[in-house]
């Protein structure tokens, strides 16, 4: 079971979080400051209110695209999406 982190988080996380979140994932913000990774998101969000803050360029690979690449099996460019239907339920029968 994870270990526990629930310590208040200070001035110098939240400066840490301003300067690195663009970098790194909120699970290695937590870990190196020693707080929950929702407490992480809960500062990202608070900060997102007052200021632009820079989109994430560090994110955690898709495992799915990861083994497709590791077997060496083609991937696929463009996702088709399915076309729903526009009711809901089943059609009336007239």
């Amino acid at each position: 079971m994870a270990r526990k982190r629930n310590r208040p988080y200070t001035k110098e996380d939240v400066e840490f979080v301003f300067e690195n979140y663009a970098n790194m994932t909120a699970a290695e913000i937590a870990e190196k400051l020693g707080i929950s990774k929702f407490q992480v998101s809960k500062i990202v969000s608070e900060l997102r209110k007052h200021i632009d803050l820079p989109k994430k360029t560090a994110k955690r690979p898709n495992p799915i695209i990861e083994f497709l690449k590791s077997r060496g099996l083609p991937i696929k460019k463009e996702v088709e999406k399915v076309k729903k239907s526009v009711g809901r339920g089943r059609k009336k029968k007239s």
